[in-house]
């Protein structure tokens, strides 16, 4: 014969509708997008290896099969590529020179050699700010070939476009550096 248990305070069904007992928390807002984040980050996951070993195991899907959707970049230079320009010299050009150093007299010295080398020298002053690197600025891309020239015939400077010197009335401005050397 089985033997009853005894009753306790748990075996009567309360009248009123007050708890008793342990009771789980309720759940936190926001709770289910953590298990749908991890869930869609194994998906993934397993896709990406899925499809990784069924290229390395299949004989006819490949990755250049691939390519063709996901373009990679070029190495070789394409048709629109920029072409080199040549320096040239432009007597029509006007060329001012700064001179950026502590050397006196050094822009009218820089001036009279671009003169003699064929250009047209616009004003020949002092910068206000030193530099130590020689830069030769053009203000349009059209005169990369003249600024090239200029420094050519000045043996010396890098150039550069840029609109620091588009208020004057020169195409092309020497701000000469520390680093010039007078030959």
């Amino acid at each position: 014969m089985a033997r009853r248990s005894t009753p306790d305070r748990f075996d009567a069904i309360p009248r009123d509708t007050a708890r008793h007992g342990v009771h789980r928390a309720p759940r936190r807002k926001g709770a289910g997008w953590i298990s749908f984040a991890w869930g869609a980050l194994a998906t993934g996951i397993l896709v990406t290896a899925g499809m990784a070993v069924l290229i390395a195991s299949s004989d006819t899907i490949s990755l250049k099969d691939f390519e063709s959707i996901i373009a990679a970049p070029s190495a070789t230079p394409t048709a629109s590529a920029k072409a080199t320009v040549a320096p040239t010299v432009d007597p029509a050009t006007t060329v001012n020179v700064l001179n950026a150093t502590s050397t006196a007299g050094l822009a009218t010295q820089v001036g009279t050699k671009l003169t003699t080398a064929g250009w047209k020298v616009g004003t020949k002053s002092n910068s206000s700010t030193p530099e130590t690197k020689t830069v030769i600025y053009y203000v349009q891309p059209s005169l990369e070939g003249a600024a090239k020239g200029v420094a050519q015939s000045l043996g010396a400077g890098t150039i550069q476009l840029s609109d620091l010197f588009v208020q004057s009335n020169a195409g092309i401005t020497v701000v000469l550096g520390s680093d010039y050397v007078a030959k």
